[in-house]
Parts: C-alpha cells; sequence; structure tokens
C-alpha cells in the first residue's frame, strides 16, 4: 500500500492500516517528539477474552480499567498526502504497549482515538487450542476507533463472537505454526517467490 493508502479508512470503517495497536506504520514517517509523561485509565489486564461491551455504552469495553503511567510521544507526519497530521501515543511504562493514540486531522484538530483492549497471559482463554506460550504474552481481545469528528465509532472483537470457535490473533507461534529454522535462509526466501 502507498503511504497514503495506510492512512485510508478500511472497508469503509473508522479504523485504518497504520492505527492498529496504536501505530502500525514505518517510524520514519514520523517527526517523533517526547512530551512527557501522566497518569491515564486504560486496559491492560483485561479478563474477558472474548471481550464484554458494556450494556450502556455499546463501543466500551466492559473490564478492569485502571490508572497506567504512560510516556506522552508526539508523531508529526513527515508525508503531504497522508491523512493524519499528527498522532500522540500514549506508551505505557510497564508493558510498553499503545493504550492509547490521538489522531489529528490535517488542520490539527482532534479526529480519532485509538483504544486497545489488553490482557498478558500465557493463554487466550481457558480452553484455547492454538498455543500456551511459556511466558505471559500480550493479547487484545478488542480494539476501538472513535471518531470525534463525526461522534461515530467501529469497534471489533478479537476473536470475533460473530464466528465460534475462532481463537483469536496469535504471535510468536514457531514451530506450532509450521515455521522452523530452515524457514529463514536464503533458499526458502527464493522458494517462496516462486
Amino acid at each position: 500500500l502507498s503511504t497514503a493508502q495506510r492512512s485510508d479508512a478500511l472497508f469503509g470503517q473508522d479504523t485504518d492500516v497504520d492505527s492498529y495497536y496504536g501505530y502500525s506504520g514505518h517510524i520514519a514517517w514520523m517527526d517523533f517528539k517526547y512530551l512527557g509523561e501522566k497518569d491515564i485509565i486504560g486496559v491492560v489486564h483485561g479478563q474477558s477474552y472474548p471481550v464484554k461491551w458494556n450494556e450502556k455504552v455499546d463501543w466500551a469495553f466492559d473490564e478492569g480499567w485502571e490508572k497506567r503511567h504512560v510516556y506522552v510521544i508526539e508523531g508529526i507526519s513527515k508525508l503531504p498526502q497522508y491523512a493524519y497530521s499528527k498522532r500522540v501515543l500514549l506508551i505505557d511504562k510497564e508493558t510498553w504497549v499503545i493504550p492509547y493514540s490521538d489522531i489529528y486531522d490535517r488542520s490539527g484538530e482532534l479526529w480519532k482515538i485509538w483504544i486497545n483492549d489488553m490482557a498478558f497471559k500465557k493463554k487466550a482463554f481457558e480452553g484455547a487450542n492454538v498455543i500456551e506460550y511459556e511466558d505471559e504474552m500480550g493479547f487484545v481481545p478488542a480494539i476501538v476507533m472513535v471518531d470525534m469528528q463525526l461522534e461515530h465509532a467501529t469497534k471489533a472483537s478479537l476473536p470475533s463472537q460473530r464466528f465460534p470457535g475462532e481463537q483469536g490473533w496469535y504471535f510468536n507461534q514457531g514451530e506450532k505454526a509450521g515455521i522452523t529454522d530452515d524457514w529463514f535462509t536464503v533458499a526458502a526466501l527464493v522458494n517462496a517467490g516462486h
């Protein structure tokens, strides 16, 4: 995708490729500046997997929100065709994840807020059979993008509750995913290109 397309809305939603997990773009596309530290509330020790949504505020996680100490990092886009002028990333000091990301339009007005529902555990949930990690890993049971200007939100459950049996998103599976040391050779790269 071009850098302009990476900030375009996906499938008519409020989300875009670069916003996943708080920021998934290339670090060279922004001029970053440390703004300081502050306390926020966020979900870093979520208990519900799959997510439980709040009945009264249907876009919010019904979880144990907690006080978190974060670094505040501003990223100003270097790309003129990029949809956002800047992002303010709130990076958790303990876990190094991004509970929130404030996203600004080209005129510098707050446009969107990305919110992550996080949980750190060895297994996504009891009964999950994909993998059990040796150490606690970060799981993201849900994400939310709130469009502050249109007063609209897009939410996603990971795993989706519409697909029974779906086990969520996993990383670092190694051999369980069929990846062995041979996968990281030049020969494997050449073979994959054919």
